[in-house]
């Protein structure tokens, strides 16, 4: 059976938690977005964000993780741009690349701890 996603076919192949965490994209040198994380998985996420960015861009976000704690930063690649329209929150949803073992234990561990918060 094929779980669908705002009227169109599900292509997650990980569970997603609900979160609010406040992050950054990194854009390129000097080209920084505040943003907000609304959803997030061990593959990636939909970040609330009002700044159309292509669908194929390559980026960095960097998810806030505390005050004693430095940011949580990874590589990822815009694969979707969502609209207000579609009944959701403006924002794009982004696929983490190039994620080492020690970024997959840091990506559960945060994931874990905001699920719900």
């Amino acid at each position: 059976m094929t779980r669908e996603h705002h009227g169109r076919p599900e292509r997650r192949t990980r569970p997603r938690a609900l979160v609010n965490l406040d992050s950054e994209l990194r854009l390129g040198p000097g080209a920084v977005l505040r943003a907000q994380t609304l959803d997030l998985s061990s593959g990636g996420a939909f970040i609330r964000t009002t700044r159309p960015i292509a669908v194929g861009s390559a980026l960095q976000i960097a998810f806030h993780r505390g005050p004693q704690q430095n940011p949580l930063v990874l590589s990822a690649e815009v694969v979707r741009v969502g609209t207000a329209r579609e009944g959701r929150a403006g924002g794009i949803g982004l696929r983490f690349v190039a994620l080492s073992p020690l970024d997959e234990g840091l990506l559960r561990g945060l994931i874990d701890r905001h699920h719900g918060a």
